[in-house]
């Protein structure tokens, strides 16, 4: 893992996933880009019966808002040994960060918890991005002010491609993790879970265990967050919307459920 790519907005929680981004980089010796996109409607005011126009005055605020996030955070870059540059553009916000992932290792994105002021929130992009991207999407939820790679990971297994997916891109993340614990989830827990995943791990130097846990009157989401908190893990790794993301807005689904409520960081694969 050599390029960590940071989506910079500003929310509360862009001082948090920032010092994550930089944890990152130091534990991989990684280069990190800070990407920092303004939508074009940020650029739009709306009249009182229904116009669109573009006013100086709000292209003025909207770049100096911009170029104080980028004084306050280059400010603190300058302070840290961790090589990296600073890219601004215009543009669609979840395109822009899809493209840039073709050439990167991991994207470092907010949590959009759905409640609250949206001013103060990371943009809700975190699931388009991580079906799109072309390489691992780790999700940082507010008040997570660093990341220790050192820490156990768990992965959330069910078989499907998006978990392969994703335990594939965690794959340095699982090296440097002190232990590492793939997880099932079944409604009586009986069944052991598939080994083909251990397997493949062990291929690459990486030891792990095998959880088969049943539901119980939890969800599977939380079955899996309670899990991987008693367990001290300091990343969660899921395949992305293992079933359509309709589905899962209509019936709940273990990625939706988690990229609203996990206090954990979230490595995301599709």
């Amino acid at each position: 893992m050599k390029s960590v790519l940071l989506h910079v907005y500003d929310d509360d929680a862009l001082d948090d996933r920032l010092q994550v981004a930089l944890d990152i980089c130091r534990t991989f010796d990684a280069h990190l880009t800070c990407l920092q996109v303004t939508p074009y409607n940020a650029y739009v005011s709306f009249e009182p019966l229904g116009g669109v126009y573009t006013q100086a005055a709000v292209l003025e605020s909207v770049r100096e808002r911009e170029d104080d996030v980028r004084k306050r955070i280059g400010a603190r870059l300058a302070q840290d040994d961790v090589r990296w540059d600073w890219i601004a553009t215009d543009g669609p916000v979840v395109q822009t960060l899809v493209s840039a992932s073709a050439l990167n290792d991991l994207v470092v994105i907010g949590q959009y918890p759905g409640a609250g002021d949206a001013e103060s929130q990371p943009l809700p992009i975190v699931d388009e991005v991580a079906v799109h991207a072309a390489c691992a999407v780790l999700m940082v939820p507010a008040g997570v002010g660093s990341f220790d790679a050192g820490r156990p990971a768990v992965i959330g297994w069910n078989a499907s491609p998006e978990a392969a997916n994703a335990l594939r891109n965690a794959l340095p993340l699982l090296r440097a993790a002190s232990s590492v614990h793939i997880v099932s989830i079944g409604e009586n827990g009986e069944d052991f879970p598939q080994t083909s995943a251990n397997t493949y791990l062990s291929r690459h130097g990486v030891a792990s265990d095998l959880h088969a846990l049943a539901m119980d009157a939890k969800s599977a989401s939380g079955v899996l967050e309670d899990f991987a908190s008693k367990r001290g893990a300091g990343c969660l790794v899921i395949g992305a919307y293992g079933r359509s993301r309709f589905r899962e807005t209509l019936l709940g689904g273990v990625t939706r459920d988690l990229l609203r409520t996990s206090r954990i960081p979230l490595l995301l694969g599709h």
